[in-house]
């Protein structure tokens, strides 16, 4: 059994006018989506989200928000056994130094707390898990985390 863990923007949905989504019903699946997560679910494997919400720390949507988009892309996509999010982004901190989420974390993507956090709830090695990403961040998260990355273009055969 293998642990797949996907990016949620840009890898398993899209937003609209090439922006990332702000409220679930904005989000649509990707092609090849749906059919290539079925047939991972068949064969037995295990699907994860680890998805960078930096929306929180800029202002632009509420961490419960953030939290709902993510579980609607779960949904959306037939359920995962388990997600992660992380709201936080230090880029964030000139523009909105007030917020809490305008911070460096471990979790958020390129660094791996995320990937870690997932193999580890559900006992999965990092030879066994393969990240699914679209961005160069997911890729690095991916390599420090120990475990295989495929570009989601690729795997979805875009």
């Amino acid at each position: 059994m293998t642990l797949y863990i996907f990016d949620k923007d840009g890898t398993l949905v899209t937003g609209q006018n090439g922006r990332p989504a702000n409220v679930p019903d904005e989000q649509q699946l990707l092609r090849n989506v749906s059919a290539k997560l079925a047939e991972l679910r068949n064969a037995g494997h295990q699907i994860a989200i680890a998805s960078n919400q930096g929306g929180v720390a800029w202002g632009f949507i509420t961490k419960e928000q953030a939290r709902a988009l993510v579980r609607d892309a779960a949904a959306k996509i037939g359920g995962v056994d388990r997600w992660a999010c992380c709201c936080f982004d230090e880029r964030a901190a000139a523009r909105n130094p007030g917020s809490p989420f305008a911070r460096k974390s471990y979790r958020r993507k390129p660094a791996p707390g995320m990937l870690r956090e997932i193999m580890r709830a559900e006992g999965i090695s990092p030879s066994n898990t393969i990240m699914v990403g679209d961005s160069d961040t997911d890729r690095q998260a991916a390599q420090s985390a120990g475990c295989n990355f495929v570009w989601a273009a690729e795997f979805f055969s875009w």
